[in-house]
C-alpha cells in the first residue's frame, strides 16, 4: 500500500514540476521500475530458495540408496533431472544407470541405454532395434492360449520379440499384432550367484526363493513395461535393479512382495515378503537403510526456519517420514531399540515440526516412540519375527525420554488438528464448507487416533486431557 501511495505521490509531483511530456515519461519509468518492485517485495518470502538443497540433496540420497553398479527406475522430472543433474555436474554415484520410466516408451531412449554412460555399464535389453522401433510393439495385448502355471520369463519375451506369424494374433481391424500368452512369469534365482554378489546378505540365505512368480494382472503392457520385463528376464541378476519409491504401483508389475526397502529405492531381491496389513510395500534391510538414513543421507537444509519449503518439498517429506518410522519399526521387531531410537530422533532432527509442520505421519512417529519406551530387550515374537509382547516399562532415561518425546508430539498434533477444525466450523453453512468437508473428517479422526495412542501408551493424564478437547470440539461440530 505504502509503495503505491509513494507511486501516487511521485507522479502528482513530476506533474507539477516538469512539461507533461517529460512528466509522462518519467511516470512511466517509475511504474515500470514500482510494479515488479512491488512483486518482488510482497512475493520475496515464498519464492526465495537461498539455501534449499532439498532437490540437490534428495538426488544424492536416491543414487546413495544403490548398491554400486545399480539400475534405478525413476518416474517423472521430479524424479530423474536432480539425479543426472548431479551425477553430470558433481560426479556423484556415476556408475548407477538411471532410467526414466517415461522416456522408456521412445525407441531413441531405449538406444540410449544400449551404451555406457559415465562409470555405468550398457543395459542388458535383448529386444534389438527394428523391434522396438517407433510403431513397434508400443502396445502389447494379452491373448490367452490356456497356459498353467508360472512360464519363465526369458520365453515371454522372446514369444513378444518373435516375427513368427504363430506368436502374432489378428485384430479386429485385420492388422497382425505380437502379445503375451499368459499373465504369470517365473524368473529363475541361482542362491550362489545373489548370495556372492550381494544381492541377498547371508544370514537370509535361507529365505532365499527358488524363482520369483509374479501375475500382471492388465491386459495389455506398454513398450516401457516390455523393456522392463527384458530387462529382470536377461539380468539373471547380475545388476542390482531398483525402483525409486515415487514411482507409481502400476509401474512395479505386481513385483512389491519380492520389493526390499534400502533408502529412498525398493531394491528387487529373491525373498517373498508377504503383504502388510497396512499396505507398505516389501520388507526392510535394517542395517543398509539405517547407515543411509542416519549417516549417509543429506537432507537439503530442510530444518533450517530461514530456508523456505515449497509445497513440492513437504509433499516429499511424507515419503521421508514413513520411511524413519518404517525403518524404526522393523528395528524394534529384530530387538533394536536402542537403534529405533537414534532412527526416530533422526527424523525430528532433520524434519522438525517448525520448518515441517507435523501432520497425520506423525502419528506413527508417536506411537513408535511409546513402542519403545515400553520395550523389553528380550521381546516375545511370534513365527514370523513379530513382536507380540513388549514386557514391562522400562523406567531408564531413555524409555522416559522417549515417553516426553511421544507426548510432546500428541500435544503438538492437537494444537494443529484442533486449529484446522475451528477453522474448517467457520465455514460451515456456507458454500465452501463442501469443499473441505473431507478435511474435516480427516481432522476428527487424527483427534481420535490421538486419544487411542494415548491410551494405549497408558498416559491417563494425557487421555483425559485429549478426550476434554476433543468433546468440546465435537459439540461445536453438532452445535453449527
Amino acid at each position: 500500500m505504502w509503495i503505491g501511495l509513494g507511486v501516487m505521490a511521485l507522479a502528482d509531483w513530476l506533474s507539477k514540476k516538469l512539461s507533461p511530456t517529460v512528466a509522462s515519461a518519467g511516470i512511466t519509468l517509475i511504474c515500470l521500475a514500482a510494479v515488479p518492485g512491488l512483486m518482488a517485495k510482497e512475493g520475496w518470502d515464498d519464492h526465495n530458495r537461498a539455501g534449499r538443497y532439498t532437490s540437490r540433496d534428495f538426488a544424492y540420497n536416491y543414487l546413495n540408496s544403490c548398491a554400486p553398479n545399480a539400475i534405478i527406475f525413476t518416474n517423472g522430472d521430479n524424479d530423474t533431472f536432480p539425479l543426472w543433474y548431479i551425477q553430470e555436474v558433481e560426479g556423484v554415484r556415476t556408475d548407477v544407470r538411471v532410467i526414466n520410466l517415461s522416456l522408456l516408451n521412445t525407441d531413441w531412449y531405449i538406444e540410449q541405454m544400449r551404451h555406457k554412460a559415465y562409470d555405468s555399464d550398457p543395459i542388458p535389453f535383448s529386444l534389438t532395434y527394428d523391434k522396438i522401433i517407433q510403431g513397434t510393439r508400443d502396445y502389447v495385448p494379452f491373448y490367452d492360449r490356456g497356459l498353467k502355471g508360472y512360464t519363465d520369463l526369458k520365453q515371454i519375451v522372446d514369444f513378444i520379440a518373435s516375427d513368427d506369424p504363430e506368436a502374432k494374433a489378428r485384430t479386429q481391424g485385420g492388422n497382425e499384432i505380437n502379445y503375451y500368452p499368459t499373465k504369470q512369469f517365473s524368473i529363475p534365482v541361482d542362491p550362489a550367484v545373489v548370495l556372492q554378489n550381494g544381492t541377498v546378505a547371508p544370514e537370509d540365505a535361507d529365505k532365499i526363493v527358488k524363482q520369483i512368480e509374479f501375475d500382471i494382472d492388465r491386459n495389455y503392457v506398454m513398450k516401457a513395461d516390455l523393456m522392463i520385463l527384458d530387462l529382470l528376464a536377461h539380468n539373471n541378476w547380475k545388476r542390482p535393479i531398483y525402483f525409486a519409491v515415487t514411482v507409481g504401483s502400476e509401474s512395479y508389475l505386481n513385483l512389491e512382495d519380492y520389493f526390499q526397502l534400502e533408502g529412498l529405492a525398493y531394491r528387487l531381491v529373491p525373498i517373498k515378503t508377504a503383504p502388510a496389513p497396512d499396505g507398505q510395500t516389501g520388507r526392510v534391510n535394517t542395517n543398509g537403510m539405517f547407515d543411509n538414513m542416519v549417516n549417509k543421507f543429506l537432507w537439503g537444509n530442510m530444518a533450517d526456519p530461514n530456508v523456505y519449503l515449497d509445497q513440492n518439498n513437504l509433499n516429499m517429506t511424507m515419503n521421508l517420514r514413513n520411511n524413519f518410522s518404517r525403518l524404526a519399526e522393523t528395528m524394534l521387531n529384530e530387538g533394536k531399540r536402542d537403534s529405533a531410537l537414534i532412527v526416530l530422533d533422526r527424523c525430528l532432527e532433520v524434519m522438525p515440526d517448525k520448518t515441517v509442520p507435523f501432520n497425520l505421519m506423525m502419528l506413527r512417529i508417536a506411537d513408535l516412540y511409546f513402542a519403545a519406551a515400553n520395550f523389553n530387550s528380550m521381546p516375545e515374537v511370534d513365527s514370523t519375527g513379530m513382536i507380540i509382547n513388549r514386557g514391562m516399562e522400562l523406567n531408564d532415561a531413555k524409555s522416559k525420554a522417549a515417553i516426553e518425546t511421544g507426548t510432546t508430539i500428541l500435544h503438538k498434533l492437537a494444537d494443529t488438528y484442533e486449529n484446522d477444525i475451528e477453522y474448517y466450523l467457520s465455514l460451515k453453512g456456507t458454500p465452501h464448507y463442501k469443499l473441505i468437508e473431507r478435511d474435516m473428517g480427516q481432522a476428527l479422526a487424527v483427534m481420535q487416533e490421538l486419544i487411542r495412542l494415548a491410551r494405549n501408551s497408558k498416559q491417563d493424564a494425557l487421555v483425559k486431557e485429549l478426550e476434554g478437547r476433543f468433546k468440546a470440539v465435537e459439540q461445536k461440530y453438532y452445535s453449527r
